[in-house]
Order: structure tokens, then sequence, then C-alpha cells
């Protein structure tokens, strides 16, 4: 039985533990990394988009909890409200996935 280069190389890789899952794997932590790095602060515009829910939902369920706020800055009475991005993207998370039937 004879195996083609590419199948070789797959096999040791394979027998070495990186497979086709752990290099996917991989790649995406690296890309949510990098991205994750670049943003800073998001605004009620970005948390519709990442969420999908409605402005109004969100005051009334998720931006209003405690551990949102903390978060939340905002220049002046009537400047625009922005959130730091990793910790509310963390606690909205969890809100959702764990205190949500």
């Amino acid at each position: 039985m004879e195996h083609s280069e590419s199948t070789v190389i797959k096999i040791l890789f394979e027998m070495s533990g990186i497979t086709k899952e752990r290099i996917t794997s991989e790649l995406r932590e690296l890309i949510n990394e990098t991205a994750r790095q670049e943003i800073l602060f998001w605004d009620i515009d970005d948390i519709m988009r990442a969420t999908t829910f409605k402005k109004t939902f969100l005051e009334e369920h998720i931006l209003c909890d405690p551990r949102i706020k903390q978060y939340e800055r905002q220049r002046g009475f009537k400047g625009k409200r922005v959130w730091l991005y990793e910790p509310t993207a963390k606690t909205i998370t969890n809100i959702i996935m764990n205190e949500w039937n």
C-alpha cells in the first residue's frame, strides 16, 4: 500500500497531535485575540450588532445591570456612552448563558 506524500505528512502530523481541528481552533483563537486587542471600547450600536437585541431590550435587561454599568463611561451629561469591550462582552455572555433559561 503506497501513500501519497500529503497523506504521509497528514499521518505524521496526527501522530504528533496536530490535527485539522486543533489547527482550526488555534487559528480561531489567534484571530479572536488579534481582534480583541484592537477593540478597546464599544457603543450601544456595536452591542446591538453583536447581540442582535434591540436598544430598548438592552437598556431594560442588560445595560442596567451593575456588572455592566461599572464599565460604562460617558463624557458629559449628553455625551456618547461607551463600554470597555472585553469585560462587558464576557459579562453579557455570562448573563445570557448562566442566568437566562
